[in-house]
């Protein structure tokens, strides 16, 4: 499993990844991602590689409300998913990430009704800090903050 930037050349192949229906709220559509990582500062982008296969998607930055690191997005495509692989690569973003930026922490926030992603960041190290709630456009999100050490 490899990380590489999203670009010009596999930015198509990070649209066409998508989640389960029921996974809808849960996380941002790639398409708005990039195009706020497109027009935002400070966002970075990563395509998620099995071999020269896109299965997932990261972005993250440097969030100010913190502040640190936060892994803003993380999604595996609906086709890769149920193999390992989202756990997989969360581990391995760990090692990329604390190897590239040398920090100390990196914060995560997660629906507070998808259990599943929570019980997985749980398993690999992350702990619950507190709940938050806000709005983003026309919805309203109640998210857990997590945090794991590095």
């Amino acid at each position: 499993m490899e990380f590489r930037e999203i670009d010009k050349y596999n930015y198509w192949d990070c649209i066409e990844l998508t989640i389960d229906d029921n996974q809808e709220g849960f996380v941002a559509d790639n398409k708005q991602s990039l195009v706020e990582a497109a027009y935002e500062d400070g966002l970075y982008t990563l395509g998620i590689y099995l071999e020269e296969t896109m299965i997932g998607f990261i972005l993250y930055d440097y969030d100010e409300t913190f502040p640190g690191w936060s892994m803003s997005r993380f999604m595996i495509g609906k086709q890769f998913q149920g193999k390992g692989y989202g756990k997989q690569a969360s581990i391995e973003f760990l090692e990329y990430f604390k190897n590239k930026h040398n920090t100390d922490k990196l914060y995560i926030s997660v629906s507070l009704e998808n259990m599943l992603a929570r019980k997985m960041y749980s398993s690999i190290g992350f702990t619950e800090i507190k709940e938050v709630e806000y709005a983003f456009g026309d919805k309203y999100y109640k998210e857990i903050q997590m945090v794991k050490e590095l």
